[in-house]
């Protein structure tokens, strides 16, 4: 799944993926690529859960944190 993190005037500031390996039999990567194709891994992850949940507490951190999320 990948999640554009918009600035208020609606330029694309990252790109945030939860991505799985589980057809391969893999864990769940967090990534953060940048609109200039810098990537940033952060983290491996055994559970969708906790990878989500990774890429939630990332979102509240950044300058693009979604009103009303759950934490």
């Amino acid at each position: 799944m990948g999640v554009w993190l918009l600035l208020d005037d609606g330029s694309v500031e990252e790109e945030l993926y939860v991505e799985s390996h589980e057809y391969r039999g893999g864990d769940f990567d967090v990534y953060v690529a940048t609109p200039d194709g810098e990537w940033d891994h952060r983290g491996t992850f055994e559970a969708a859960d906790d990878a989500f949940d990774a890429a939630l507490a990332y979102i509240n951190e950044s300058q693009s944190p979604v009103e009303g999320a759950a934490e």
